[in-house]
């Protein structure tokens, strides 16, 4: 086959079948007599002349013997078996993907001449005809659908498509935490002027302190964890917690993973407020593995004031109606009530007996609200219901009361905590209600605090990495929690695009996703997915059957910052266990 050596030329374009190139696609075909194997999906590279080469991706492999070709009839099996085989050359589709003049590539337009020969690609030669970006934040090495890499060539995410945020899917042990905990340890390394955040409902985004990078984690103190505090003094009360919280942090993050740390060193950062008498615990951190990575413990907690009329901001349960009345509502209550203003306070005023009369008994609070109000009791009940959500969180109004001195939660500041660097948000066992007012809470900070922070710096990012996206964008309920939803969405990502926050989202049931992550989010990474996942994500038929079957780590990338959808092979480089 005249220069087909099989080493360095493999096939040529054969004249037996038609080469077309239309606005719907491509096809041509290759003659080969190598004995090789030609994997769908392998990327091939046909020179057509001394300037324009294109690049190919196989699409279908045919082998035929001469009796199929001649459509020869078998009678038996002895004769199948008798009949010795003689192959006539294999005939290799292959879809165009790339149409270079010299180093111009664009989507082809002409079809190669007929007998150009192919070959497979050089070094990194790949990467350089599909125009794949040579900075941002890697995602892995360019592969076949198969999984099997191609070598040499990198797949890096810019960071202007990450600004346009992403979502990674993919069943249970599919690579989902990996590739986002690369993703951090990437931008982390490679990026000065980011803040990388992390939601961990699990505690693995906590290991990348095991890569000697430092980590600041939120962490919400419940009510709970105060309750029993032992000592009476400010230090003896700020130990007690700050041992408490760093016992239940190791455990969760550390034990349960089986993971032994060497010496452990334990220091506290607190203060005693002006006029003395209540302590606050700022930060505990904790030096890990003999000095070599360390942590620092913030507690979190909210109070009353900061949020009761925000209350809708953080949980979505209150309906159009009772956000009408609410501000009235609270007024009205704060008006008649007596002593400390708490979510429990409100909660036991607006239920307990009034002095009021009707129908042969006494009626609730609420229930005189109401009345004088003109608003219908079921609209007082949902704020109700409202409010005691919130209290029963138990991370409002945490604190402890001694003898002489009083230990008090608070929420931190985020300036502080949001300098560049990495910080986790620590959810492991808190309740579905506490996780979501948690979360809504502090990114409304990471917006609010991104503002002018990236105003003074247009290089300043901040990037939210959200796992189990399903659990805090879910699709809504009702009208009110939708609402709810949508703004919190939209001031993070179409909103919070100009202010330098970019978000990933990464759920392994997108059908419990709200509708609008689909929508705003421009890069889409599949990894091991159902039939009916694929389908949703507009994945093709044709990449339908490798990705149902895919290996760990094997992703199905399409974003606009690609001119073609692409395989990545993703590998763990930051610490792991599972």
């Amino acid at each position: 086959m005249g220069n087909v050596d099989c080493k360095t030329y493999v096939g040529l374009i054969t004249r037996l079948m038609a080469s077309a190139v239309s606005l719907e696609g491509s096809e041509v075909h290759m003659a080969t007599e190598c004995d090789l194997d030609f994997p769908v999906g392998e990327y091939l590279v046909i020179e057509s002349s001394d300037d324009v080469k294109y690049l190919a991706r196989i699409t279908e492999s045919k082998v035929e013997d001469i009796y199929s070709m001649a459509k020869t009839p078998i009678l038996s099996l002895q004769q199948e078996l008798a009949m010795g085989i003689k192959y006539i050359p294999k005939f290799i589709k292959l879809e165009l993907i790339a149409e270079c003049i010299m180093d111009d590539c664009k989507p082809p337009s002409t079809p190669p001449r007929i007998h150009s020969m192919v070959r497979a690609p050089g070094e990194g030669e790949v990467a350089a005809m599909l125009s794949l970006p040579s900075g941002g934040v890697m995602l892995g090495s360019l592969a076949l659908p198969s999984g099997h890499e191609v070598k040499d060539n990198y797949v890096k995410l810019p960071l202007e498509a990450l600004n346009h945020h992403a979502l990674v899917v993919g069943t249970t042990g599919s690579g989902k935490t990996t590739l986002l905990k690369n993703i951090a340890l990437g931008l982390l390394t490679n990026h000065g002027d980011v803040t990388v955040m992390a939601l961990d409902t699990v505690g693995h985004y906590n290991h990348l302190i095991l890569n000697d990078v430092p980590v600041k984690v939120l962490i919400p103190v419940t009510r709970n964890w105060v309750r029993d505090l032992r000592g009476g003094g400010a230090e003896a009360l700020a130990k007690s917690l700050a041992r408490r919280i760093a016992r239940r942090y190791l455990n969760d993050v550390f034990k349960a993973f089986g993971l032994r740390l060497g010496k452990l060193r334990i220091r506290i950062k607190g203060r005693v407020s002006r006029g003395g008498g209540t302590v606050v615990v700022d930060e505990v951190n904790i030096t890990l593995n003999g000095g070599k990575a360390s942590v620092t413990l913030i507690p979190w907690a909210l109070s009353t004031r900061s949020v009761l009329y925000r209350v809708h901001e953080v949980t979505g349960m209150l309906t159009d109606q009772a956000r009408m009345f609410y501000y009235r509502i609270i007024r009205e209550v704060m008006r008649r009530m007596r002593g400390g203003l708490t979510f429990k306070a409100v909660f036991q005023y607006l239920t307990s007996v009034s002095d009021v009369q009707m129908s042969g008994r006494q009626l609730l609070n609420y229930e005189v609200i109401a009345r004088n109000l003109g608003i219908h009791t079921s609209t007082l009940e949902n704020i109700l219901r409202t409010i005691l959500a919130v209290d029963e969180s138990n991370i409002v109004d945490v604190a402890y009361g001694g003898d002489n001195v009083k230990l008090k939660v608070i929420e931190p500041e985020y300036g502080k905590i949001l300098e560049p660097g990495y910080v986790v948000l620590h959810l492991v066992g808190l309740p579905p209600v506490a996780q979501r007012i948690f979360v809504y809470r502090v990114l409304d900070g990471v917006y609010g605090f991104m503002g002018p922070e990236h105003l003074r710096n247009k290089g300043r990012l901040a990037v939210v990495l959200i796992d189990e996206a399903h659990l805090f964008f879910p699709q809504a309920r009702s009208e009110d929690e939708r609402s709810m939803l949508e703004r919190h969405l939209t001031r993070l990502t179409r909103l919070g695009r100009g202010r330098g926050i970019s978000v990933v989202f990464a759920t392994h049931v997108p059908d419990d996703l709200n509708d609008a992550v689909l929508q705003l989010t421009n890069t889409k990474i599949v990894l091991r997915s159902d039939e009916k996942v694929l389908e949703r994500l507009n994945v093709p038929q044709s990449e339908r059957r490798f990705l149902t079957v895919a290996d760990a780590g094997v992703a199905y990338v399409k974003s606009f910052t690609y001119k073609y959808p692409l395989y990545v092979k993703v590998k763990p480089i930051a610490y792991h266990v599972g």
